[in-house]
């Protein structure tokens, strides 16, 4: 399998660390089989498996060491392990609404909305104003849908098995600045705390922005 997500031998959680163990830490009290069910994946001879955009990731329990499942090998950014940890030990199974919501209407998104949309939407605007079919094509190697959407490029991404997000652009010209948003399951904040879905958000966005100036430049 091609990984379209960053991979690595060993990723550095930098001045992350302690986030990263008391997530650990958590994790490891919770019931692995219910956490698997709760969350989406299955549970298998120690470790729980479920697709992350597009890709299937194991994570070991109790210790909540994240690899790529078909490379034990490698593990995925720490930012990305971090949100993997937190979502399956806040998993609660609740189903998803497919109803979606700006970033702002989750518990305390108002505090953080100007970061994250200077992290997660503005550089949308800015990479792919022009260009929105780029970001159709890059979407597809990250299990992205495109919808039907009319004037606008919309593609739902399954971050996790019940965390979704919209992504959308509408396009700009020379006369018109481009817009863009990114929207979330109203569900989300049952399965990440909204912290991460901040987090969550960004990871993708500088993904594909990363995978565009790798393509296009």
């Amino acid at each position: 399998m091609k990984f379209y997500l960053p991979a690595y031998k060993k990723s550095d959680p930098k001045n992350y660390i302690l986030a990263l163990k008391e997530s650990r830490s958590g994790f490891s009290e919770k019931e692995p089989q219910r956490m698997a069910k709760n969350s989406g994946g299955t549970y298998i001879e120690g470790k729980i498996h479920i697709k992350v955009l597009g890709h299937d990731i194991s994570v070991i329990h109790p210790q909540g060491f994240v690899k790529f499942s078909e490379n034990t090998d490698l593990e995925p950014h720490f930012i990305l392990q971090l949100i993997i940890i937190n979502y399956l030990a806040r998993s609660g199974g609740e189903p998803l609404t497919y109803e979606f919501l700006p970033y702002r209407d989750f518990p305390g998104g108002n505090a953080f909305y100007a970061a994250f949309y200077q992290s997660a939407i503005q550089p949308l605007a800015q990479n792919f104003g022009r260009n929105p079919e780029r970001l159709q094509a890059l979407a597809l190697n990250l299990g992205g849908e495109v919808m039907e959407a009319g004037s606008s490029t919309q593609i739902l991404f399954r971050f996790l098995p019940r965390v979704l997000l919209k992504y959308i652009i509408w396009p700009g010209d020379e006369e018109i600045s481009a817009q863009a948003n990114v929207l979330f399951d109203s569900s989300a904040g049952d399965y990440l705390h909204t912290e991460d879905l901040a987090g969550a958000g960004a990871y993708l966005t500088e993904l594909l922005v990363e995978q565009a100036g790798k393509i296009y430049s």
